[in-house]
Parts: structure tokens; sequence; C-alpha cells
């Protein structure tokens, strides 16, 4: 038992440090916002700033929360298109109603097809990540399945049936110089 809670206090000091510090390779967590789509296909941030305990960006209940210097700042979902923390860009997508998902999607890889992540929350069982794409920061985001990917690429089953075997097991989160799997797959069958 001893071990454990030992185990638990180091793994805590370690996220804290980060959290402050930068990530493990040393680079310094920075925040901010994406107000025009523009901003967040180009990566230009507004409001930029390290992340510390008076400024950070948080998102609650898909509005975000901009703190500066201890002051906030709430921005309803659909007034921005996205926001950057500790080296993610967040996009904003969809139209809040009962019927439709809506939401900030963490961008995990945006070399060809952009390759998101979403947490969906349980009370009982904590939630579980889904993984999504877009054709461009401009298209609609998808979730990751089969049958999104024949839709949408209906003329290329060839790469429909690569990138299918890939989400067994989820093995397109494997990166290969620098890009997710599903990636290389999407922009080697270009040539």
């Amino acid at each position: 038992m001893k071990r454990v809670v030992y185990f638990l206090c180091l793994l805590f000091s370690l996220i804290t440090v980060s959290a402050r510090n930068g990530h493990f390779d040393g680079e310094i967590l920075t925040n901010g916002i994406f107000i025009t789509p523009h901003d967040l296909a180009t990566n230009r941030v507004s409001e930029q700033a390290e992340t510390d305990d008076l400024n950070t960006v948080v998102n609650v209940d898909n509005n975000v929360l901009l703190i500066r210097h201890g002051l906030e700042q709430r921005y309803k979902f659909g007034t921005l298109s996205g926001y950057y923390k500790d080296g993610y860009r967040y996009r904003a997508f969809g139209k809040k109603n009962i019927f439709s998902a809506s939401g900030y999607y963490k961008v995990l890889d945006a070399a060809g097809l952009i390759i998101y992540s979403k947490r969906s929350g349980h009370r009982k069982t904590g939630g579980k990540t889904y993984y999504y794409y877009s054709t461009g920061w401009d298209a609609p985001v998808r979730r990751l399945t089969r049958q999104n990917l024949e839709g949408d690429f209906s003329n290329d089953p060839v790469f429909v049936d690569a990138a299918t075997s890939t989400l067994q097991g989820q093995v397109f989160l494997t990166e290969k110089n620098g890009r997710m799997l599903i990636n290389d797959l999407y922009l080697s069958r270009k040539k």
C-alpha cells in the first residue's frame, strides 16, 4: 500500500511540474484562443500567454473561459473557432442542440486528414475517447469509422481498406515520420 501511495505522489508531482514548467521535453506550455477559422487553420493564436496559475484556458460546458492575470473572460460556444492549450489546438464544431454533437475537438494531427479526439463524459463509467477526422479545416468533423471513410473516399477503396485496417485496435494512432499512420496512408495515396 505504501508503494502505491508513493507512486501516486510521485506521479502527481511529475504532472504538476509538467503543467507548470512545460512538457517533459522542456517545451513551455502556452494557451490562447482562435478567433476566426483562418486563425485556427494557420495556428495564429490570439491572447497567447504561458500557462500558470493566473493565465489559462478552460473549457467549461463547451464555453471557453480565458483567464488572464487572474481576470476571467467567458466565450459562449460558437463565438470562437477554437482554443490552444498546452501544445494542442481545439476546434469548435457543431451546433448546440439536443440532436447533434457539438463541442471542441482536440487536433492530434493535421498533416493530411485532420485527426481529432474528443472525450465523452459519463457519470458512471468516466467516459470514452472517440476519434474523428475532417478533410480540411472548413470540412465537417466526422467520426472515424469505415462507413464514413467509405462515404468520403468512395473513389479510393484501396485507401478505405488500408485505413480501416488501422482502425482495428486504434493502430492509426501509431506515429511514423511525425504523423499518424492513417495520414501516412492518406498522403501516400496521392503519389
